[in-house]
């Protein structure tokens, strides 16, 4: 499935509606639609054969009353809501170091570049089973590569962005803590990824290999990773990102684009706009 087509699909929609505050400048893409959610698909490429993937058997939910503690992947991974966490969650997203401790990094296909409104989507970390333990958290802007943004390359589909402090003032890395991006293009490593299905109220958690296709591409084969887990951030050993869920051939096979050059402009970008003054 094309990403940015189902994306123009949501924005007919929105227009529809008029002027409805919940969908403020808020354009789920693929995920959490009405049916079956639907993982966005990677662009048609040759699939490696069925020999050469190791699909891991499907693993228990997360299902847990106790808080995690800041500082962990359960804490500072989350998922994306229209408006607020009473309606349906579309993407995953995780809580990126920045200096102004205020960002967080999913697929491009998840959000619109720009300014987002009041209304628009929130982030809610460590989210499980209606409860959000470290609040939602209002996205007040969205930054993403124009190679993405206008022109729907797979290539670049990556997003950060910027929240909103919460009532108290607190930036949200000082609440839970956030993993540090790798951009360096790593690829051929173990990594574990948590994601958020759109149909549940649990994450799924897998630990694989990723694995390069392309210059610009690499999986992970994981069963049972549907539509809301595009976002999704991969893990490396060291506890760094080295890739973001962007798309598949099917819920068990799951891409990502290499985190190079592109990604540490796009990052470099977003943290210039997003540091506190001096």
């Amino acid at each position: 499935m094309d990403k940015r087509t189902v994306v123009t699909g949501v924005l007919c929609a929105v227009a529809a509606l008029g002027a409805s505050a919940a969908m403020t400048k808020v354009v789920p893409a693929a995920e959490g639609r009405s049916g079956a959610p639907v993982k966005a698909a990677a662009p048609a490429k040759p699939s490696p054969s069925v020999s050469s993937r190791s699909q891991a058997a499907k693993q228990p939910q997360l299902a847990t009353s106790e808080t995690p503690r800041p500082g962990s992947p359960a804490a500072f991974t989350g998922a994306l809501f229209e408006g607020g966490v009473q309606g349906d969650h579309f993407c995953t997203a995780t809580v990126v170091h920045s200096p102004g401790k205020n960002m967080i990094v999913t697929a491009g296909h998840c959000l619109l570049a720009g300014k987002h409104g009041d209304a628009g989507a929130v982030f809610a970390p460590a989210y499980a089973n209606g409860g959000s333990p470290y609040g939602a958290w209002m996205i007040e802007e969205v930054f993403e590569d124009t190679r993405w943004s206008e022109d729907s390359d797979d290539d670049y589909d990556l997003a950060f962005a910027r929240l909103a402090p919460d009532a108290s003032g607190r930036n949200i890395e000082d609440v839970t803590g956030a993993a540090t991006l790798d951009t360096t293009g790593r690829s051929g490593e173990e990594i574990t990824v948590t994601g958020y299905p759109a149909d549940r109220k649990v994450p799924r958690t897998c630990t694989a290999s990723a694995i390069r296709e392309t210059p610009a591409e690499q999986r992970f084969d994981c069963a049972d990773f549907p539509g809301g887990t595009s976002g999704s951030a991969w893990l490396a050993k060291d506890g760094k990102i080295i890739g973001i869920l962007t798309g598949g051939d099917t819920d068990d096979v799951s891409t990502s684009t290499i985190l190079g050059e592109y990604a540490a402009t796009l990052y470099a970008r977003a943290t210039a706009a997003t540091a506190p003054p001096r």
